[in-house]
């Protein structure tokens, strides 16, 4: 079995899918064969109703993706399940508020815990993803931007002028080419920034829902939005192919879909002052 994850992981590099969509896959094809002894459709169907019987719809779907690619890669594309449809998010949910933001960031300084501040003010202030955040390097901080391929594109991450200058005396400290090296100096992973976002923000009393990379990502285009309401230019510094994916910032978020439909309740609801 082993082998055989071996060679579906040299297939997926050589569909240039990223290290973690790889890692996501093997865990898939894992779970699939600790549950059956052979790849059979009516296996593959089985292993669709448990996954969406023991998982939430998102990882049950993707992991239903894996198998299917995992079909093509073993020459039984007749073994292949439909996919599992899921409506698309509304609105951004669970988005860290300013408050909660600028809470974590005093924490942090008065804790002197520099590199968790600064990987917060880089995803905040840049808008980047944290499998983007591990690749930058310190020429970025002379250069303003930082060019990198992900997913499956060339990328510019701009850094605004103020956080190159507040972060600069702190970087001559890091011994490592990359800006937030692990502890060995090598390029850090998305998982050990989560993990050092998620430790500082529930020592800091943050909710922890919101303790999660990307929740800096959706603090960057909602501030953004406010400011500049400039879709297209926020479509093209986020990395997104299209502006659907975009649009969903314009959105309200379910509490605040319900805020205002209360506001508007009571509006036209207000009792009347004599008998109606």
């Amino acid at each position: 079995m082993e082998n055989k994850i071996e060679e579906f992981k040299k297939y997926l590099m050589n569909l240039e899918r990223s290290a973690s969509t790889i890692e996501s896959y093997i865990l898939a094809v894992r779970f699939f064969f600790e549950r059956y002894e052979e790849l059979s459709k009516e296996n593959m169907i089985d292993f669709k109703q448990w996954l969406m019987g023991e998982y939430k719809p998102k990882t049950a779907a993707l992991r239903c993706v894996a198998m299917n690619v995992f079909c093509d890669y073993a020459g039984r594309p007749d073994c292949k399940v439909k996919g599992i449809k899921m409506q698309k998010n509304a609105s951004v949910e669970n988005v860290i508020t300013m408050r909660e933001y600028k809470s974590l960031l005093k924490h942090l300084a008065a804790g002197g815990k520099w590199k968790v501040y600064f990987i917060v003010k880089f995803l905040a202030g840049t808008g980047c993803r944290a499998s983007e955040l591990t690749k930058l390097e310190k020429s970025c901080l002379s250069n303003g931007e930082f060019t990198l391929w992900t997913k499956g594109k060339i990328r510019t991450i701009m850094i605004p002028k103020h956080l190159i200058e507040e972060s600069r005396e702190y970087f001559k400290t890091v011994d490592s080419n990359y800006l937030f090296p692990n502890r060995f100096g090598e390029q850090i992973t998305t998982r050990g920034i989560g993990c050092l976002i998620k430790k500082y923000g529930l020592k800091y009393k943050i909710r922890e829902e919101v303790l999660h990379p990307h929740a800096f990502r959706h603090l960057f285009a909602i501030l953004f939005l406010k400011e500049n309401k400039n879709i297209a230019l926020l479509s093209d510094i986020l990395g997104h192919e299209s502006l659907n994916t975009t649009a969903i910032y314009l959105r309200l978020s379910a509490a605040e879909q319900k805020k205002q439909l209360d506001r508007t309740v009571k509006m036209v609801g207000k009792p009347c002052r004599t008998p109606c």
